[in-house]
């Protein structure tokens, strides 16, 4: 074999070279073989054994070029042989020595339900690991093996604490009548930071131009900027899941659970995102209402005299809050409002044949049309789309807002770190042999651009006489 004569042929250029080695540590030392008892012998003598060594030495090293060269020649031999092979195999499939992980396939759970995981399969998964947590040893092998993690107050008794998500033959979906949140997400800029602070720059005015004559001296100026610092604050939620109940229908708890959780932070970070007064209800965020605090005048528009109920809005109302958008928004903007301010204002107009107010809304200020009726809601309103916000108040009353018309991305920017945090712990509730369950966001807000008292920012809002 080419691979065992290139190990010979290293083995003899091993002890060649050793022995070269030896001759060395040899030179210099006298040859008291062939040494004469007489003063003249001696430097014959020593000049007869150096010499002997050279020619040896020589030999010695003329040996291991002759051995370097014939390994040379057999690493390139066995090197062209392996590139001859791998054309002959090359249609040949690869055996593997590993063993093959096994094909997941989920089949119709009845746990499962569209829309809150991407597929069964991720139900199933979810499902596996919460049990795998709370000691099922099955599942925290399958858990080893399929996805490589190691693993480490509800109840299954009371329907009203999670006794309902007990397998039952007849239904094991869950009856969830619940308002779904999270527009503020998708509306202002968002940004991911890796510390605690973030410090983002924003213009705050440009250099000036002058008109000048002839040998005049220009007169300088400097932009001017600031930064806008979000710190970030934590949002968290926490229940307690029976073992019981994780036991019995593993599936169906972690559908609740990342439904409840998902909605829970979703609704408190619009409702900080909104209406935040900078208290610690909601974790010191001022929201998109500060907008009316006296001191961004120009991005506030006040309804006609006598509108003060959402009944009495009219249109001109809405075009005065449109009219007062500067343009660099107007292209990128929405209305943002309650489901209820829409119906009970906007679409009144739209299917009124009395509207309000001088103004008109081309085609769908002439009553009862089919056309009115057929448009679906939300819709748009005045070019604009409309966006619907939960957490906006449903009854504004006198002097307070009722809407929003702008680009919120231009005004207001969201910043956070990582994902939501879900973690578990069986030990605090031991004894009531419990799960806890803890979900933390950490983010914060900051309505940056809202306008003077003389200029109107990127988002202006429409409030009450």
């Amino acid at each position: 074999m080419a691979a065992s004569k290139v190990k010979e042929l290293l083995d003899e250029l091993a002890a060649t070279l050793a022995e070269m080695g030896m001759l060395e540590e040899q030179e210099g030392e006298p040859a008291e073989e062939t040494a004469m008892e007489g003063d003249e012998a001696m430097p014959a003598a020593m000049e007869r054994s150096a010499e002997a060594r050279q020619a040896k030495y020589d030999d010695l090293l003329a040996k291991a070029e002759r051995i370097k060269w014939a390994i040379y020649k057999e690493e390139a031999r066995e090197a062209r042989k392996a590139e001859l092979l791998k054309v002959l195999h090359r249609a040949a499939p690869v055996e593997s020595t590993e063993m093959a992980k096994p094909r997941i396939e989920a089949v119709s759970y009845r746990g499962y339900k569209p829309g809150v995981f991407e597929s069964p399969e991720v139900a199933h998964r979810c499902g596996m690991w919460l049990k795998s947590i709370n000691g099922d040893s099955h599942a925290r092998q399958w858990v080893r093996d399929a996805l490589g993690i190691e693993s480490r107050d509800l109840g299954g008794q009371v329907n009203s604490l999670g006794g309902a998500l007990v397998f039952e033959d007849f239904s094991n979906s869950l009856i969830r009548l619940v308002e779904t949140f999270g527009v503020s997400m998708n509306l202002a800029q968002r940004v991911t930071t890796s510390s605690d602070t973030l410090l983002v720059p924003k213009r705050l005015s440009s250099v000036t131009g002058y008109w000048l004559g002839e040998n005049s001296t220009i007169t300088t100026s400097d932009p001017t900027a600031t930064m806008v610092q979000l710190v970030l604050k934590k949002l968290a939620a926490s229940t307690r899941v029976s073992n019981e109940l994780l036991a019995d229908n593993a599936i169906s708890v972690a559908q609740w659970l990342v439904q409840e959780y998902g909605t829970t932070i979703s609704g408190t970070l619009d409702d900080a995102f909104f209406n935040g007064d900078g208290t610690s209800t909601y974790g010191g965020i001022r929201g998109l209402s500060q907008i009316n605090d006296g001191t961004h005048t120009a991005s506030v528009v006040s309804a006609a005299s006598g509108n003060t109920s959402l009944a009495t809005l009219d249109i001109d109302d809405y075009l005065k809050a449109l009219a007062s958008l500067p343009r660099y928004a107007i292209g990128t903007s929405a209305w943002y409002m309650h489901p209820a301010v829409y119906h009970q204002s906007v679409q009144r107009m739209m299917l009124s044949s009395g509207t309000a107010g001088s103004g008109t809304i081309g085609a769908l200020s002439g009553g009862n049309t089919a056309q009115n009726l057929a448009q679906g809601t939300p819709n748009t309103f005045l070019g604009l789309p409309v966006v619907w916000v939960l957490k906006m108040n449903s009854a504004p009353t006198t002097g307070t807002i009722a809407a929003y018309v702008g680009d919120i991305s231009l005004s207001s920017i969201m910043a956070n770190k990582g994902d939501m945090q879900i973690a578990s712990s069986t030990d605090r509730y031991f004894e009531a042999d419990q799960t806890v369950w803890r979900v933390t966001y950490r983010c914060d807000i900051n309505h940056h651009s809202l306008g003077t008292t003389s200029e109107a920012g990127p988002v202006v809002a429409l409030k009450l006489a």
